[in-house]
Order: structure tokens, then C-alpha cells, then sequence
């Protein structure tokens, strides 16, 4: 009967446990990603085994992630005669707008409740 490798030891020997920090590195930032986007993510561990005679091997360790992104917003831009690309619509007309200087707050007096009207209930 063939004993297995175990996978999780082998991967711990890889790059002098190195391969296992980069995985756990890997996993923290797709489980991030995920959660901030609500998308799919994935961490692929890719192993190249070459024989390199008389019972021992090559491997190459390869760590792969695909991280979900934010979807971005279109930025609308708009052209001037001269087909160039420009903020504002220039068939708008623009708005002569002034800063109006702040001369502090201003006192409001509450309406006397004997000015109030008085309602009549129907009856």
C-alpha cells in the first residue's frame, strides 16, 4: 500500500515555509476583497514538479490571486468647437455667482404663543 503525501507538509517545506506565508497572505486579501465588494475572488497555488534524478524533485511554487475591484464611474466630458474634451457643457450658459460674505449668525425670535392663531374645533 502507497502512503500519501501530505500536501499541507509539503507546503510548509516550500521556500523554507515561505510559500505558506504567501498563501495565508493571499487568502487574507481575497477574504478582504470579497467583503468590501460583495464579488468572487480566488487564491491559485500552481506546483511544477521536475525530477532532478535519483529520487529527488524540483518544485516551483506559484501563487496566483484574483481580487474582485470596485466598479468605477463614467466621468462625462463634453467637446467645445474645437473637439477638445472639457468639464462643463459649453452650450450651458454659466451663472455669474458671487461668495456672499458671512456676517455671522442670525438672531431668530421665537413667534409669541399669544400671537398664535387659534384654531376652532368642528364639531
Amino acid at each position: 500500500m502507497t502512503k500519501h503525501t501530505s500536501f499541507c507538509q509539503t507546503l510548509g517545506n516550500l521556500q523554507h515555509g515561505c510559500t505558506l506565508q504567501e498563501l495565508d497572505q493571499a487568502l487574507t486579501e481575497a477574504l478582504q476583497a470579497s467583503a468590501d465588494t460583495g464579488k468572487q475572488s480566488t487564491v491559485t497555488v500552481k506546483l511544477t514538479i521536475k525530477p532532478n534524478g535519483a529520487g529527488t524533485y524540483k518544485i516551483i511554487d506559484d501563487v496566483k490571486t484574483t481580487l474582485p475591484k470596485f466598479e468605477k464611474e463614467a466621468t462625462v466630458l463634453f467637446t467645445d468647437r474645437d473637439q477638445q474634451l472639457v468639464r462643463e457643457d459649453p452650450r450651458q450658459q454659466r451663472l455669474n455667482l458671487e461668495r456672499v460674505s458671512d456676517s455671522g449668525p442670525i438672531d431668530l425670535k421665537a413667534i409669541p404663543t399669544e400671537a398664535a392663531p387659534k384654531i376652532k374645533a368642528l364639531n
